[in-house]
């Protein structure tokens, strides 16, 4: 397959998928919208509808008219409702005043009703009493019959222990009275919530499978399984949230302590690892985030604790959960904001997103708080968002991790060949440094030096050796040495080199030295430099080596006045075997790399280059 037809058929695979997702995208809000549009403010289809007319009154103040769409507040006291039940048809006539032939079905939202009939015992709906567990606070739907069946006014009072978080639910109460007309009425409901509940299941399954791929990411020990772990687990909190929030839970699920703890802590740990998301995307101030996401965990961990050592409902923590997320929201909304500052381009857009959860979830707070709206609706659509997102990054990242592991492998066996080079070619190498030649002209040399200069030649003697014992005692060093220690094997070779040739000058600028390389690195190249470069002009010459660093690495450079080279004939490794070796064992011991830039009739110049992470 060319090029052009690897780029055709990526580019339509890359159309596909962008269309797939837009089309599960405007899927998903069209089912959410369907959801939300037909929740709590209508009736499920039934034979005949009900309502209440007549007045309340919270607490012991003044009886107001009770008027259809205006809010009475639940969490103010307790509400007495006074009046009568009218029944209409599907079609909205007016039918007349509920007569008890059927039970009534009634929703509430962690409230218990008190029904009052006349002269009858007091019949009560209190979803705290033992009837129903110690601490079961929900949402749930209840059948009631009446036992008076005079024209008398029915009494109701509502109670909610709650002080936040239900608003809403006299209104709920009041907008969703029917009658009960068995698995219908029940069928109903379930179909009320049943595009919401689609859409959290298909959350649900979407986040095993990024769990799955991030526990296998993991296992083989690929780069960003972090982050794929993080969006499983959102998703999968999110999915839980709406499956849970879904009008008919209680048909489908029918604890309603579990109902209410399932919900609660799903949207804790969907804004904790959202939080935590979010944490992975800040630079500069990436710490401050950590700490704010670390205190996060622990005060979310005190809201589980606290129902289990106390009275305390847990439900009853949810507000001051619900100010703590929103102080941490607040920190790390001004974190992003400083992202947004420093970041260029495209970077500006990912910050801008990010914090639509962190506002959803004030916002949510607030509408919930005032009675607006109920169970997180602006967060639902932002999940939506966030889950089209999670699902491009993946799909991004998984490629990207396979084509990684693809190259470890080969780096793998491209190193294990290099090593396998050279252990094959280290004790040729390290003999090739000692060249007869060079061992019979400095022997000679110091036969010459005892004639004349006795002091000179045991100067020399001692330099020589220390050359040797260099040489030889790193023939079976597979570790990289410090750059120190290589300089100070250079300094005895040059020495050795200045009783033959004097009039050549040598320099060294070691600006950093605290680094480390292959050894028996610098040297061969220092001897290359007088042998094809200097020995090669009519008289002196001269070498520079210069060591110093950048931000990302260490450098070396061998300057030489020599009479230069083709640097193309470089490409024949079997004649420069030991520039080969010295760059193989660069790369594979540190990472470095090796260029060589000459010029004929001006000299040449060596630049070594390692990484810092491989020069420590």
């Amino acid at each position: 397959m060319n090029d052009r037809e690897t780029k055709s058929r990526f580019f339509n695979m890359t159309t596909i998928k962008s269309v797939g997702v837009l089309l599960l995208f405007f899927s998903a809000i069209v089912l959410l919208w369907h959801g939300n549009a037909t929740s709590n403010q209508a009736q499920p289809a039934l034979v005949a509808q009900v309502y209440f007319e007549g007045e309340y009154r919270v607490a012991d103040g003044e009886w107001h008219k009770i008027v259809k769409g205006n809010h009475i507040p639940s969490t103010k006291g307790d509400v007495t409702l006074r009046g009568y039940f009218h029944m209409l048809t599907p079609d909205g006539e007016y039918v007349g005043i509920y007569s008890g032939d059927m039970p009534i079905a009634l929703y509430t939202d962690h409230i218990s009703l008190t029904f009052y009939e006349g002269e009858n015992e007091p019949y009560v709906f209190d979803m705290e009493n033992p009837l129903f567990g110690d601490s079961a606070c929900g949402k749930d739907w209840s059948a009631y019959s009446f036992a008076n069946k005079s024209e008398e006014p029915v009494e109701i009072l509502i109670h909610n222990p709650h002080s936040f978080g239900n608003e809403t639910a006299i209104d709920e109460l009041l907008a969703n009275i029917a009658l009960w007309s068995g698995l219908d009425f029940e069928k109903g409901v379930l179909e009320r919530g049943e595009s919401q509940r689609d859409i959290g299941l298909l959350f649900i399954i979407v986040s095993l499978l990024f769990l799955g791929t991030a526990l296998f990411s993991t296992l083989i020990h690929i780069k960003n399984s972090n982050i794929i772990w993080v969006f499983g687990i959102v998703i999968l909190f999110a999915g839980t949230y709406l499956s849970y929030s879904a009008d008919g839970v209680s048909f489908w699920s029918e604890s309603i302590v579990s109902n209410t703890t399932i919900l609660g802590c799903s949207m804790m740990f969907y804004m904790l690892f959202i939080s935590t998301a979010l944490v992975y995307l800040l630079k500069v101030t990436k710490k401050i985030g950590t700490i704010t996401v670390v205190v996060l965990g622990l005060i979310n961990a005190t809201h589980f604790i606290i129902p289990i050592l106390t009275d305390i409902l847990f439900y009853d923590t949810w507000f001051y959960w619900a100010v703590s997320q929103i102080l941490a929201n607040i920190i790390l909304l001004g974190c992003l904001i400083r992202e947004f500052l420093v970041a260029k381009g495209k970077e500006r857009w990912i910050y801008i997103c990010s914090i639509l959860p962190l506002i959803s979830f004030v916002i949510d707070v607030v509408m919930i708080d005032l009675g607006i709206w109920d169970n997180g609706l602006s967060s639902k659509y932002v999940f939506i968002v966030f889950f089209i997102a999670a699902m491009v990054a993946v799909l991004k990242i998984i490629p990207n991790n396979i084509n990684t592991l693809a190259k470890a492998k080969e780096l793998e066996t491209e190193k294990k060949i290099l090593n396998v080079r050279l252990a094959e070619s280290r004790i040729s190498t390290m003999m090739s440094q000692i060249r007869p030649h060079f061992i019979y002209n400095t022997l000679g040399s110091i036969e010459q030096l005892c004639e004349l200069d006795p002091s000179k030649a045991g100067e020399l003697v001692h330099n020589f050796a220390k050359y040797l014992r260099g040489n030889f005692g790193e023939l079976d060093n597979p570790k990289p040495i410090l750059m120190s220690q290589e300089m100070e094997h250079v300094r005895y070779y040059i020495s050795i080199e200045k009783v033959r040739f004097p009039d050549m000058t040598f320099s060294f600028e070691m600006k950093s030295g605290d680094f480390r390389l292959p050894a028996l690195t610098v040297q061969p190249i220092v001897e290359n430099a007088i042998k094809h470069g200097l020995m090669k002009l009519q008289k002196g010459g001269s070498i520079r080596v210069i060591s110093y660093e950048t931000d990302t690495d260490y450098c070396i450079s061998v300057e030489d006045d020599g009479v230069g080279f083709d640097t193309s004939k470089l490409l024949d490794a079997k004649k420069h075997i030991g520039i080969r070796n010295i760059c193989d064992r660069l790369k594979v011991m540190v990472g470095g790399t090796l260029e060589i830039e000459s010029t004929q009739g001006v000299g040449t110049k060596v630049l070594i280059t390692i990484p810092k992470e491989g020069g420590k």
